[in-house]
């Protein structure tokens, strides 16, 4: 099963204004695009989560009846976390609750205090922060559905091993070292330059450093940041996750190897310039294809003859062994007769996209190797029928009302044939 874990669908704490990074997600077509490719790309997706904020931002983007047929499948799922970090004084990096205090009393529910609220509270809590569902059916549904596809992370013991295991990567890997030394003279990781004792710095990816934030301190936070995520990786046993640049500096730092080779993701960039078939993370993104649409996809014969086919490839593969595997799955008639171009094109532009934010900048260099080897004098046949259902100015199909699938009722791909003669033709 290929299980990822979304850590950009991750909101974390900060100090204040909480709820900016779901407006962001929401007001960013990137992300709706990121969340239909791994709807189809992957067989579950964990999202990790504090306060249940994404909840939200899920709502608006899919509606209440396919977020919660997703939850109800287990296609996404939570790992919870109840604590946060921050660099404090001369003390060094250390994990906390929220405490009670005069003007932010723990019990009181909220989007800033969700995040170390026990589950159940929590959950109510975030309800209380958004629209509320249509029915008091509905958000009972909801909430059931919560309490039981939330992994609470059993976050004292992940922390447990965390700073010890970023300091490590920072006193043993020169890359990081020489990073932290530029002013710190070889200070000690608990008394970096700028840190005073009355001082606190709490780390948030979605929040940029203040003017004058220590840039070391910040690195420091940002390495257990990796630490942290990579052990709720490890936690919940995924097959990958999603980073950034930092990610890459501490996973060198450990002298680890990235999911795809460099030469894999550049086979995977030349396949997706070949016939410029449509994308459907976009295409949902500027709301050209409907999340029922996409859930269509999802649970096709083709959509899963997808994943499996991402599953088969080795993680390692080269340019011409990942590109020879996508050969060989499309020559077979029955396969590639059936299998929408869609999803050819989504293998080029999310194997490689996807995981493109923990690779950091693109490759430099041209890959050498040429489709016209394997396609001598012809193009790649990528277009199929569900292809034509998203284009540039295509109107959106209207997902159909009834709940399940009717066979009977014409096919989502625009073929204009019955759905049982045409994406779900049974073999």
């Amino acid at each position: 099963m290929r299980r990822l874990l979304a850590t950009d669908l991750g909101i974390w704490p900060m100090i204040q204004s909480q709820e900016r990074a779901s407006d962001m997600m929401v007001n960013s077509s990137a992300y709706w695009a990121r969340l239909a490719d791994y709807l189809l790309m992957y067989d579950q997706i964990v999202i990790p989560t504090g306060n249940l904020q994404i909840l939200s931002v899920l709502r608006f983007m899919l509606g209440d009846d396919v977020l919660l047929e997703l939850l109800e499948t287990r296609t996404i799922v939570f790992a919870r976390f109840d604590q946060w970090f921050g660099y404090v004084g001369t003390a060094g990096v250390i994990f906390f609750k929220v405490g009670d205090g005069p003007e932010n009393q723990r019990s009181t529910p909220n989007l800033a205090t969700g995040h170390f609220l026990p589950l159940d509270k929590a959950v109510d809590a975030v309800f209380l922060a958004m629209n509320p569902p249509s029915t008091t059916e509905t958000r009972q549904r909801y909430k059931t559905l919560l309490l039981d596809r939330t992994a609470q992370l059993a976050t004292e013991s992940l922390l447990e091993g965390v700073r010890a295991e970023a300091y490590r990567d920072i006193r043993d890997s020169p890359y990081l070292q020489a990073l932290l030394s530029v002013r710190n003279g070889g200070r000690a990781i608990e008394n970096l330059k700028g840190s005073k004792a009355d001082t606190v710095t709490v780390f948030n990816p979605h929040v940029p450093a203040e003017k004058n934030d220590p840039p070391e301190i910040r690195a420091v936070l940002r390495v257990v940041f990796e630490n942290f995520l990579l052990g709720i990786g490890g936690k919940t046993e995924v097959n990958e996750l999603t980073g950034d640049s930092s990610s890459l500096s501490v996973l060198q730092a450990k002298g680890q190897r990235l999911g795809f080779s460099p030469h894999g993701r550049e086979a995977f960039a030349q396949i997706q310039q070949v016939s410029g078939v449509p994308d459907i993370g976009l295409a949902f993104g500027s709301k050209q294809l409907t999340a029922r649409q996409v859930m269509n996809l999802r649970q096709s014969k083709h959509g899963q003859a997808f994943r499996d086919w991402l599953a088969a490839g080795s993680p390692s593969a080269s340019a011409q062994e990942t590109l020879r595997r996508y050969v060989e799955s499309v020559g077979k008639p029955s396969f590639f007769e059936s299998l929408p171009a869609k999803l050819l094109r989504f293998t080029t532009t999310t194997t490689w996209g996807a995981l493109e934010p923990i690779s950091g900048a693109a490759v430099a260099g041209a890959d050498s190797f040429l489709l016209s080897k394997w396609f001598p004098g012809t193009s790649p046949r990528l277009f199929m029928r569900q292809a034509k259902v998203v284009s540039t100015n295509s109107p959106v199909i209207k997902a159909p009302q009834q709940k399940g699938r009717d066979r009977n009722a014409p096919c989502s791909c625009g073929s204009g044939k019955k759905y049982k003669q045409c994406c779900g033709k049974l073999n």
